[in-house]
């Protein structure tokens, strides 16, 4: 706030705490109306609203119509809409891939894929050398390719090591298959083939979205009789590869209500759902629709209806510009992609408001996320409203789209009813929604900005990250927010959370995590499997790339 004389300050702090006390009224009429979009929104005709497919722009056009209908001003770089690419599972043309041991012509698929680190393109024949685990220690105690020339050859190799691969594994440095790879490079092989016989690793992942190509074919053998073949003797072998990655459209929705105000509120959601399942589904059947009435059906609905009011005029406090933003289930994509290429100036944005998950109001009880991110959050928030039952989190940083925002240093709230049996499963229903809780979330979003209006600017400030939603398994994190569009080697970074390990040691957003302590830091995998072998209280060499520019110093978790 600003500084006023001893006098106007006591007027206005006696004027702010009047103002600050009001709710605006519960519209109970918007119960029927968000209940008529999110039935249509959480269809089954919609199947899902996974980005990139058809029924995902019924979901788009249909928010668009909406707009339009109301006058809101479009502010897209295509009218109301910002495209942006989502990737998807990389191609593999396997008429153009292929693999024969001996005489067997094994089948694309079935008995063998390209792996990540495959080049996009190329061929290869010859014969084959077996190189182990691909492993040569530094003080020279272990050394597969003792005797072992692979200049020219095709090297078959075991991803697995001596003693297994986990975080405690004595060879745990010489895990990365992208270094050992690299070896196998340097040494003059051809191409690379990778088994699994111990079955002491994981087999290296069929699909992924990123290419991160090496200059040979690399392929994973899964038929167990050419690959104990393959172990056992060499075998003249012929391959072929060719891949490409694969990106479809997704869409922003973004318009803007125009109030001839010195500040604008960003309010948003996301509109997109897992389709038909998929990785990120929490359902062990067979492939069915997830309809995501709560996600994120329920903040679309909301900020539907939100849009309405703003746009009929009730409140003209700020200029509005509301966004719909598409691939959040994918890592945040759609609102990172906006706000890394804004259609409206951030320095023009006073803070941002998301409704994600809204659907479940459960005995009045609101998370709000975010309230440690303005100085005046907690003052705003003290007075009741509608007798919500609000339990503050201060963290910026979320799984949903608010977390964009805060690393761009805006103040934010998140809003979020909670988790539930259904969350990511095809039973997230239209009619398990609270539409009359849903009206109250309204009116706290209007009472929110009735409240800030009363304030010159909101404070700005850095907060630690909080525990909540999913816990992985194991004891420590970083604290940082991976890259998910990032194709490695490596793990890149978005963000750090202040007070964090991450944060502490000097890690900052668009830095690529190299390795920690001995594991090399291939992908997000890799990473998840270096933090197993630490706990709290460890100290450990970190290494990270900078600008070009390889960093290496201490992290303590």
């Amino acid at each position: 706030m600003n500084k006023f004389s001893p006098l106007i300050l006591l007027l206005t702090t006696v004027f702010t705490v009047q103002v600050s006390a009001q709710e605006v009224p519960i519209d109970l009429d918007a119960t029927k109306r968000m209940e008529n979009d999110l039935f249509f929104l959480a269809s089954d005709s919609l199947k899902g609203r996974k980005p990139g497919t058809v029924e995902a722009d019924v979901a788009r056009d249909m928010i668009a119509g909406r707009m339009l209908t109301l006058g809101i001003e479009p502010m897209g770089e295509n009218g109301y809409f910002q495209k942006f690419p989502v990737p998807e599972y990389a191609a593999v043309n396997y008429d153009a891939t292929s693999l024969s041991v001996g005489r067997a012509q094994l089948q694309g698929h079935v008995d063998f894929y390209p792996v990540s680190i495959s080049s996009h393109i190329g061929q290869a024949s010859g014969k084959t050398v077996y190189v182990g685990y691909g492993i040569t220690t530094e003080d020279g105690s272990y050394d597969d390719f003792k005797g072992l020339n692979v200049n020219g050859a095709i090297a078959v190799m075991n991803v697995s090591s001596p003693d297994g691969i986990h975080p405690h594994s004595a060879y745990a440095a010489y895990h990365s298959l992208n270094q050992r790879v690299a070896n196998l490079v340097e040494k003059g092989a051809k191409a690379v083939l990778l088994i699994n016989p111990d079955g002491t690793a994981s087999d290296t992942q069929e699909f992924f979205k990123s290419i991160n190509a090496s200059t040979l074919p690399v392929f994973f053998v899964r038929n167990e009789a050419a690959a104990n073949k393959l172990m056992k003797r060499a075998q003249k072998v012929n391959l072929s590869v060719s891949m490409s990655e694969r990106f479809s459209d997704g869409y922003n929705i973004i318009g803007y209500i125009h109030n001839n105000k010195r500040k604008t509120v960003v309010l948003g959601a996301h509109y997109d759902h897992l389709g038909m399942g998929g990785e990120n589904s929490l359902y062990k059947g067979p492939a069915a629709i997830h309809n995501g009435a709560d996600d994120n059906g329920s903040g679309t609905t909301l900020l539907l209806e939100v849009m309405r009011y703003y746009a009929q005029r009730q409140d003209t406090n700020y200029n509005y510009l509301i966004q719909f933003y598409s691939a959040e289930e994918l890592g945040l994509i759609g609102s990172k992609y906006w706000t890394n290429h804004p259609t409206f100036p951030l320095k023009e944005v006073e803070y941002m408001i998301n409704s994600d998950m809204v659907g479940r109001l459960r005995d009045n009880r609101l998370q709000l996320s975010g309230t440690g991110t303005a100085t005046e959050w907690d003052e705003i928030l003290d007075t009741p409203i509608h007798g919500l039952d609000i339990k503050k989190d201060p963290a910026g940083v979320g799984p949903s789209d608010q977390t964009s925002f805060y690393y761009k240093d805006l103040p934010v709230l998140h809003l979020f009813t909670g988790t539930h049996d259904d969350y990511h499963k095809p039973t997230d229903d239209a009619e398990k929604i609270n539409y009359k809780g849903m009206a109250k979330l309204a009116s706290l979003i209007y009472t929110i900005t009735a409240r800030t209006a009363n304030y010159e600017n909101l404070t700005f400030q850095k907060t630690t990250s909080s525990e909540q939603k999913t816990t992985p398994n194991f004891s420590v994190t970083l604290g940082v927010v991976p890259d998910y569009l990032f194709g490695g080697p490596g793990l890149r970074i978005d963000g750090a959370t202040e007070g964090r390990p991450g944060a502490n040691a000097g890690l900052k957003s668009g830095d690529v995590i190299m390795k920690i302590g001995d594991i090399s830091i291939d992908d997000i995998y890799a990473y998840m499997v270096a933090l197993g072998a630490f706990k709290k209280g460890d100290t450990t060499a970190l290494v990270y790339v900078r600008d070009g520019e390889e960093v290496e110093t201490e992290i303590t978790f």
